[in-house]
């Protein structure tokens, strides 16, 4: 079976400014842009154990160590999750394509060539902790894995990374403490949550599987890496206002391992993409 897998052309990009700095108004704070990103294939396992036991937190982080060349691999995007945004996922998938070729990630429109499949998440939703995550990294595993539970348990309401509802994880609380009194009900939401609350946040989301794994497991196919770019929302802003730049911060970091949260300050922008031609390959997906 074959799916349609978007290959695009790059044209001309323009980065304007804010609406605040062309009507002479002072400028909005900067924006606080957050990367992760762990390469699961190539990175020693001790070194994903320390990230993901103590992650480091790197403002204005340097960018990674130079190393020899790396190899040109050549891509292909299919679209993964869209949440709201005034950017389309062609729009997105173009203002990528500069930031990836800066690591020898080249996008191409002959299948006989592609090594890796570049699943794009992006848009504004709730998020609690803009990190890579640790588990749950097969092909069959969206942004926030499904859990399983009973209408009564907090995996119904909650994870780690994705956050949640927390009315809905109090209300569970409290229905979990008042049908087992002896149990340790009472406090679990401020436990779940540690001070981290679900907030409003634009992200920007790679997620990279090699395709000979894919052929070979299907929906069991792991990442080979992801890279993870979060801001906080803030007031009417926009994503096409912050797209452009969580992209170029993210840029030295696609296809690496961080030891914890790059963070980097800057200021809101509109990304204006030129013309933009997109061309229709075929792949193949996943076995099920």
């Amino acid at each position: 079976m074959l799916s349609r897998v978007r290959s695009v052309v790059l044209s001309g990009l323009l980065l304007l400014p804010s609406a605040a700095a062309l009507a002479g108004q002072p400028p909005p704070p900067p924006n606080e842009i957050v990367v992760s990103a762990a390469n699961y294939a190539h990175t020693p396992p001790e070194v994903l154990e320390k990230l993901f036991r103590k992650p480091a937190d790197l403002p204005d982080a340097p960018p990674p160590a130079a190393t020899a060349e790396q190899p040109v691999q050549h891509y292909q995007f299919l679209r993964g999750e869209v949440f709201e945004a005034d950017l389309s996922y062609d729009e997105v998938c173009k203002l990528l394509l500069p930031a990836l070729a800066t690591k020898n990630l080249r996008n191409t429109f002959d299948q006989s060539q592609v090594d890796l499949v570049l699943r794009i998440s992006f848009g504004g939703r709730m998020w609690r902790d803009p990190f890579v995550r640790e588990g749950d990294l097969e092909w069959k595993h969206g942004l926030v894995p499904r859990r399983r539970g009973t209408s009564l348990s907090a995996a119904t309401a909650w994870d780690d990374r994705a956050g949640g509802n927390e009315a809905e994880l109090y209300q569970t609380e409290r229905i979990l403490s008042e049908t087992y009194p002896n149990s340790d009900a009472e406090g679990m939401a401020d436990r779940l949550i540690g001070g981290v609350h679900t907030e409003d946040y634009f992200l920007v989301v790679v997620d990279a599987f090699e395709v000979a794994t894919l052929k070979a497991k299907g929906n069991h196919a792991p990442r080979a890496w992801t890279t993870f770019i979060a801001v906080k929302q803030r007031g009417h802003a926009k994503f096409s206002e912050v797209a452009a730049q969580m992209i170029a911060k993210a840029a030295p970091y696609f296809g690496e391992t961080l030891p914890g949260k790059a963070r980097f300050f800057d200021r809101a922008g509109k990304a204006t993409p030129g013309e933009l031609r997109v061309i229709e390959e075929n792949v193949p997906a996943p076995k099920r």
